[in-house]
């Protein structure tokens, strides 16, 4: 027997990205950013999400990623994550996808272009590449080291 995987999609410097749909809270367009003065790059500042504080990760910062002249960031993915909020600053949101789990690939060995450590895997449609992030890595992990 088969199972699928629900997938929240987004796109950060020209790539193609996935995040399980069971950690995504919501989406924000414009939200406002207050720089937290002495934090790591990879934290952009903290937003207020109906009254809690939430962490904005840098994803370029966070991934390795060349970031790409005049682009500022105005769309957050939120996470909920073993009780942990997080808000992922994102180029662009995708759609919705689910996706079999038959077709899911180990990570790539071959991609330079990024930090590969938050990578759990990989699947290959028609027409890209969606490479799947581990949302747990990204913003627990991340937050662990900064205190």
């Amino acid at each position: 027997m088969t199972h699928s995987v629900s997938l929240v999609t987004f796109f950060l410097g020209g790539l193609y990205f996935g995040i399980p749909t069971t950690d995504v809270l919501e989406v924000n367009r414009n939200s406002e950013i207050t720089p937290v003065p002495k934090s790591p790059k990879i934290i952009r500042g903290i937003m207020n999400l109906r009254g809690q504080l939430v962490v904005a990760i840098d994803m370029y910062e966070r991934l390795g990623l060349q970031i790409q002249a005049n682009k500022i960031e105005s769309i957050s993915i939120i996470l909920q994550c073993e009780g942990f909020l997080a808000a992922l600053l994102v180029d662009d949101i995708g759609e919705i996808l689910n996706l079999n789990d038959e077709a899911f690939e180990p990570p790539p060995s071959n991609s330079s272009l990024i930090s590969k450590d938050m990578i759990v895997g990989a699947y290959k449609l028609p027409e890209r590449l969606i490479l799947i992030l581990d949302p747990k890595l990204i913003a627990v992990q991340q937050s662990s080291k900064n205190q």
